[in-house]
This record gives C-alpha cells, sequence and structure tokens, in this order.
C-alpha cells in the first residue's frame, strides 16, 4: 500500500515522452517555480478523474471490513468500512444490530460467524458481553449452583486440577476423601470459607481476569464453603434452586439460567486517572501560549475564547484551585476539576466534565452564563444568572438565577440563590429527576401557589416544568463519592424510568452519551439468539471484580 496520496496528474505527465514534455508552453515565473504549460494542465483534468475513480474504488474496498482499525491511509481514509455500510453488510450475514455504540456495532458483523460457531458456550457468553458493551464479564452457570447428592465411588480427579497439591487428600481416609474439592457437594460445607484466591496462570483450574485494569489469573479458594462475598462471582456454594424471577440478586440458582457478573462502569474517574497541575498550565491557558509538552491535554486560542481538552478516553484530572477573572469564553471538554473553579467575568461551556464545585460570578439572567453537556457537579454555584444543561448530574447543591434543564438528575433542590431556599424565578425542566414536584396550584385561585416550596420572590415561581417527563424516584448509583470509579453511575437495580428515561430512551443524568444502561440491556437482547432454548441471561453487578483477589495462605 501506498505511503503518499496517488497523483495520476504527476504520473500521466511523467509517463510522456521527454521531447512532448520539452515542447509544453510551460513559463518560468519571478519566483523561480514554472506554471505549467497546456499538455500539463490537460494530464491534471485528467489525473483529477483518475484520483477520484482510485479513492472510490479504494473506500469500497475498505468498506468490505466491518472492523476498523482507527488508522488512516495516506489518501485520509479510514481503514474500515463507513458507518452507514454497516446494516448492508449486518443484512447480507442476518445479523440483528443492538449495540447502541458504533463500535460494538462493528463488532457485531465481524464476530457473527465465529460466534455462531461456538452459540452456548461461556466463552462466547463473555465474548459478546465485552464485544457489544465494553464489559469484562464473569460467567456463572445457573445449573453449577444446585446442590446435588454425590455419588458413591465417585471418580476423583488428581488435586492439581483444583489448584490443590497432589496428595494433599489421602484418599485411604474417608474424612479426607470427603473433603477433596472436586467432590460433588451435597450441602454447604461451613467449615471452610470460599473465595477466591491469586493462583498459578499455568494451572489447570485458573483462569484471568482483568481487575481495575490489571489482569490476575485466579481460582476458588474452597468451592463447597461458605462464600466471603455473597452473590458476588466468588460465591459459588451450592443452593436449592431459586424459582424466582431472575434479578440482579435473586433467581440465580437455577438450571435455567446464566449469571453474567459484571462490574461497575468507572464512569468519570478512572481507577489511576492523569493528572495534571493547575499552576503549570496556568499562565499558557490564560495568553493562549503553547502548553508544556507531554501534556495529555489540548488548547486552541482564538481571540476572546480558549478551548482546553483532555486527551484519552477519562477525564484529565486538574488538581488545585482554578481561579478564572479574564472575561473570556471559556469551553472545558473531558477535564475533571478536582478543586473549585471559580469564574469572575467570563462564560463556560463544559462536555464531559466533572466538576467538585463551579462557581460563577458572572451576572446574566438572560444569556446562559454556564451551558453544561454530559457534565458531573457536585456543587454549582450561580447565583443571579442562567445556567442551561443536558445530560447533568448535580448531586449536592444548585444555586442560579434561571434554569434550563434537560434529562439530567438533579438531587438537591434548585435554589435561587445562595441565602434563601427559593427556587429559581424562571427556565424549564423536563425528562428529569427532581427532589420533589410542585403541586398544581388552586384552580379557584391558578395566582396562588399551593406548594410553598415552589416560590420566588413571594410569589408562584415561573420555572415551567414538564411533569408527566418527570419523576421523584430516588436514583440508586453505585457510589456517591466525588473523585471514586462509579460515581453518579447508575446502579443495575435502579428504576427503569431513570435508567431509561431520558427523551431518546437513554438514561438519565452525566453518563447519559456513555450509553451504560443501553449496552447492559443489548448485551441481554443480544444473548437471546446466542444460548441455547430456554436459557435465560441474567445481569449481576459485582463490585468485587475490582478488587484482585489476595494471595493464597
Amino acid at each position: 500500500m501506498s505511503t503518499r496520496p496517488m497523483d495520476f496528474a504527476t504520473l500521466l505527465y511523467r509517463q510522456l515522452p521527454e521531447i512532448f514534455r520539452e515542447r509544453d508552453n510551460s513559463s518560468e515565473l519571478p519566483d523561480g517555480s514554472r506554471l505549467p504549460g497546456d499538455l500539463a494542465r490537460l494530464c491534471a483534468t485528467w489525473g483529477d478523474l483518475l484520483d477520484a475513480l482510485y479513492r472510490t474504488q479504494l473506500q469500497r474496498y475498505y468498506d468490505i471490513f466491518p472492523d476498523q482499525e482507527g488508522d488512516r491511509d495516506a489518501e485520509g481514509l479510514a481503514r474500515g468500512c463507513q458507518p452507514w455500510v454497516l446494516p448492508y453488510l449486518a443484512q447480507l450475514l442476518d445479523v440483528q444490530l443492538i449495540a447502541p455504540l458504533e463500535s460494538g456495532r462493528r463488532e457485531e458483523i465481524a464476530r457473527a460467524i465465529a460466534w455462531r460457531q461456538r452459540k452456548g458456550t461461556p466463552q462466547s457468553v463473555e465474548e459478546i458481553a465485552d464485544s457489544i458493551a465494553g464489559i469484562e464479564v464473569e460467567v456463572s452457570e445457573g445449573f453449577r449452583r444446585l446442590a446435588t447428592t454425590p455419588r458413591a465411588g465417585f471418580t476423583l480427579l488428581p488435586e492439581s486440577v483444583f489448584g490443590e497439591p497432589d496428595g494433599r487428600f489421602d484418599r485411604r481416609f474417608r474424612l479426607q476423601r470427603v473433603e477433596h474439592p472436586g467432590l460433588p457437594g451435597g450441602s454447604v460445607d461451613f467449615r471452610r470459607a470460599s473465595r477466591a484466591i491469586r493462583a498459578d496462570a499455568d494451572s489447570p483450574a485458573s483462569q484471568t481476569t482483568t481487575f481495575a485494569g490489571t489482569a490476575v489469573a485466579w481460582r476458588q479458594k474452597w468451592p463447597h464453603g461458605v462464600p466471603c462475598f455473597a452473590l458476588s462471582f466468588q460465591d459459588v456454594a451450592p443452593r436449592t434452586a431459586d424459582l424466582r424471577t431472575a434479578g440482579a440478586a435473586r433467581g440465580h440458582a437455577h438450571p435455567r439460567r446464566v449469571i453474567l457478573h459484571a462490574p461497575p462502569f468507572a464512569g468519570f474517574f478512572a481507577p489511576q486517572p492523569v493528572s495534571v497541575q493547575w499552576t503549570a498550565i496556568r499562565d499558557a491557558v490564560i495568553a493562549g501560549d503553547a502548553l508544556p509538552a507531554d501534556l495529555p491535554l489540548r488548547l486552541v486560542s482564538a481571540p476572546g475564547s480558549r478551548t482546553l481538552s483532555g486527551l484519552g478516553e477519562t477525564p484529565v484530572r486538574i488538581r488545585g484551585v482554578v481561579e478564572l477573572d479574564e472575561v473570556l469564553d471559556w469551553s472545558f471538554a473531558n477535564l475533571w476539576f478536582d478543586n473549585r473553579l471559580e469564574v469572575s467575568d467570563g462564560r463556560v461551556a463544559a462536555t464531559g466534565c466533572a466538576f467538585r464545585e463551579l462557581q460563577m460570578n458572572t451576572v446574566d439572567a438572560a444569556r446562559p452564563v454556564l451551558a453544561a453537556h454530559a457534565s458531573l457537579f457536585k456543587r454549582l454555584l450561580a447565583p443571579r444568572s442562567l445556567v442551561s444543561g443536558e445530560y447533568l448530574t448535580i448531586l449536592e447543591r444548585l444555586v442560579c438565577e434561571r434554569l434550563q434543564l434537560s434529562d439530567s438528575i438533579l438531587m438537591p433542590a434548585p435554589h435561587k440563590d445562595l441565602l434563601d431556599n427559593d427556587v429559581p424565578v424562571g427556565g424549564c425542566i423536563r425528562f428529569s429527576r427532581l427532589p420533589y414536584m410542585p403541586l398544581p396550584p388552586d384552580p379557584d385561585d391558578p395566582t396562588l401557589a399551593n406548594d410553598p416550596r415552589w416560590q420566588a420572590q413571594g410569589r408562584r415561581s415561573m420555572l415551567r416544568l414538564h411533569a408527566a417527563s418527570c419523576t421523584t424516584l430516588t436514583p440508586i448509583f453505585w457510589n456517591t463519592d466525588f473523585g471514586e470509579p462509579g460515581c453518579a453511575v447508575l446502579h443495575p437495580s435502579a428504576d427503569d424510568r431513570l435508567r431509561f428515561g431520558a427523551e431518546d430512551g437513554g438514561e438519565m443524568g452525566a453518563c447519559h452519551v456513555l450509553a451504560y444502561t443501553l449496552r447492559e440491556r443489548a448485551v441481554i437482547d443480544k444473548l437471546k439468539d446466542f444460548l441455547p432454548v430456554g436459557i435465560e441471561a441474567v445481569l449481576a453487578p459485582d463490585a468485587s471484580l475490582v478488587c484482585a483477589p489476595p494471595q493464597p495462605r
């Protein structure tokens, strides 16, 4: 493959006999360059057509491959098919596209045949979850969770198959024989604790899982013992059949269930984030100069504006107090402000950012001083100003004069200013979660408010609420500790009106664009076609998958 763009005009001109090129009516310009002659311009016309034909055929070649490598060739074309081609390739292979993200849809097509060849196997289930949702799950087959009666004369494999030293359980002694880890359990053995421990990667009993970005080989210490962490992937204690409807914490011990133990999504906070001290970049950002080398940041400067973006999959952590006194339009993307950000006189546009505390001192109730999209706030303070947001999660405090909010999760009650409990005087809230909703006004006197919490400046607030699309349900997050992985990420056991309550059917809140809930549902829907008839897949949240097993004692 060529490493430079194809130039058919030059190629055609050079293929002509030299005598024709010498007789071409080219002329020399004052700067020493030459103006192409008529013959060269004719070749350039033909070359433009051939260039277009070449790029078209090359793109048709790339469109054969649904998996995208991510890089671009010398012509600037992405090595992989165009997104609009994916449905047609799926139709050729009889693939039903379910994944909410483009990367997942590409994997659905690229691995369709391989998944069909291994349909129903635990390995294919793990690959489907990883490809469609980006989740590395631990698969537990429900029939293996059921208690069984050991058979007399059961043939026992060597102890090394189960990760134990050979000869540890002397078969001459009855008591040691019944303790053999390969013997099916009839009831739970309360004498021993069962949990996952680190193991030799070469052991037949071991398997490898990624815990918080680190691959670790592990095995079960005692398969029949009492579990240290119930309902986690480490819990393999035998149980009687659970005939209840399967959910996050029930119905797992069933012969027709496959349990997918899934770790929590990280959300805005990676386990080991990339950090940058604000004092190291402050002068460059304010002046619009080049940033220090080797920083995962991009700065775009323009008259009256600055755009600072983090590079990478997760937000870049900005440490230290950030104070912006310049009258500029600030744009932030993919950043995590771990301390207070105070803007004295300017406007902020934020996309995919996390703020511990954002304080806007700009006074403007007509135009938004903050336009936020898909961002997380612990505290947002913008008194006497208009705040506009879509796909936001606010955990602790919200203060603003006017509020325009959509598809968001608002944990605290909104206040107009820092001193009283009045709600914002105007704005609109739709498809969002609120701590409470106003009662309807008195039909005999619409100017009076029945709900004193929905007042501003002694009158009924002009803050409008689309009650049909909003809810007061309490969300269930993995955790609410700002800066910790899983903060503000909806738990699978949260109500579906929050998980799928946004206007487009996705989840409310800051993680909307990450499509966590849609990815989880896509895995379950996809496995309906790749499991034996009657087998049901269950997604079980498991926080223990972020902690690597300990060393054996």
